[in-house]
Order: C-alpha cells, then sequence, then structure tokens
C-alpha cells in the first residue's frame, strides 16, 4: 500500500501531538519542589545571615569531617559552656532538613555522628550566640 504525501502529513501530525500531550503528562507528574517554602522572608533576613558568618572570621574555629569515624566535627577557641544548632540543609529534599541543638565540650569540641543520614549533598551550619552577638559558620560536605 502506498501513502501519498497528505496521509504521511496526517499520520506526522498525529504522531507528533502524541509526542507532545505525552510530553506535558509526564512534565505534569514531575514533583517541583522549592528548596525553600517561606524564601520572601529567608531572602528578607539574608543580611542577618552575612553578619552571623562574619561575626566568626577573627575567631579561631574549624569544621571537618572524620569518613573513618563518619563524624562531622566542629571545632572553635571558645572553650566550654557554648550551645547553639546544627542545621542540616539538603538542597534536594526539604523533608530532609533537621536541626539539632548541640554544646561544645570543655575542649571546645562538638562531634556529630552522620551515618544517618541519607548519602548525597549536605550543608550544615552551626549557629550560637556569644553574649548578644549571634554567630555562625557553614560547611557543604557530599556523603558517600
Amino acid at each position: 500500500m502506498k501513502l501519498n504525501w497528505g496521509h504521511k502529513l496526517v499520520i506526522f501530525a498525529i504522531l507528533f501531538m502524541v509526542f507532545i500531550f505525552s510530553m506535558i503528562t509526564f512534565m505534569i507528574r514531575q514533583n517541583v519542589e522549592l528548596v525553600e517554602s517561606d524564601y520572601y522572608e529567608k531572602g528578607i533576613k539574608y543580611q542577618d545571615k552575612i553578619d552571623k558568618l562574619n561575626a566568626i572570621k577573627g575567631l579561631d574555629h574549624a569544621i571537618r569531617f572524620d569518613s573513618l569515624k563518619n563524624e562531622l566535627v566542629f571545632e572553635t577557641a571558645m572553650g566550654g559552656n557554648v550551645s547553639g544548632v546544627l542545621k542540616f540543609y539538603r538542597p534536594s529534599d526539604s523533608k530532609m532538613d533537621t536541626q539539632i541543638p548541640f554544646t561544645l565540650n570543655e575542649e571546645g569540641r562538638f562531634a556529630y555522628n552522620v551515618s544517618s543520614l541519607a548519602k548525597g549533598p549536605w550543608k550544615f551550619t552551626f549557629e550560637w550566640m556569644v553574649g548578644t552577638q549571634a554567630m555562625a559558620v557553614e560547611k557543604e560536605i557530599t556523603l558517600k
């Protein structure tokens, strides 16, 4: 059976419409999640975050990841009795974001075992207060 150019054009148009509708259906079913649900408020308060990160610049501190013990270690020269919040931020899934309170030991050290966290990229933020000064330090790590 030989098809003329009109039949071929109709078949092509039908196949093209099926392709477009299947792509639309596929795109509608995708989970498009905003990274932050309150991104506008966080954008307004971004200068506070910058001030917290700048407040730590003169102090001796370190965040390191010990892959043998699977621990995230925060050390500072401020010594003990400093407490704050450790925030976990997962860029791909906001349901995994969490925060835990922490207190530095006498040597100014805090270690957290990250083996319960999912593999992939994470952003950790340590936030604490010294007197009236809010301080923060961040670290991005890819867990394997």
